[in-house]
């Protein structure tokens, strides 16, 4: 049997804000940058980084309580070199695995197409200087 996640299995936090509501998708890319050396008894692996990237597509919700363009376009403005915490929750049915790293904000673009909802798209790079932690934890199944 397959097992299928939706975006209704996916939250994300932001500072300890949920911005579930307002997210469309959210992609988060892992790179390792890991190193080989040749040494006399073979090769040596190590990795020497771990980049990350928060890829969001959200309603834009510029002007609203609890705005995230707003949030991210604040701590931007206040210290554009200062990392915001975020947490990245996945539902399955049998774990609840979380992410949870650091990411510099950016300021996501304005936009608005006539009578449309308008959307907007920020990619959020990870500080590779906090390791990007997942924590599994098993799903108690309900009792009967």
């Amino acid at each position: 049997m397959a097992t299928v996640i939706t975006g209704r299995d996916v939250t994300l936090e932001i500072d300890s804000e949920d911005f579930e509501p307002q997210t469309l998708s959210v992609t988060l890319t892992i790179e390792d940058d890991q190193q080989v050396f040749e040494t006399f008894g073979g090769p040596v692996y190590k990795t020497i980084t771990q980049d990350y990237t928060l890829e969001m597509e959200m309603l834009s919700d510029w002007g609203a309580t609890g705005s995230l363009c707003e949030a991210l376009e604040t701590a931007f403005d206040t210290d554009p070199d200062t990392p915001v915490d975020f947490e990245l929750v996945i539902t399955g049915p049998d774990n609840v695995v979380t992410f949870a790293g650091k990411c510099f904000p950016k300021v996501p673009d304005v936009t608005g197409t006539g009578a449309e909802g308008s959307t907007v798209s920020v990619t959020l790079p990870g500080d590779v200087n906090t390791a990007l932690t997942v924590t599994p934890v098993p799903v108690t199944p309900p009792s009967s």
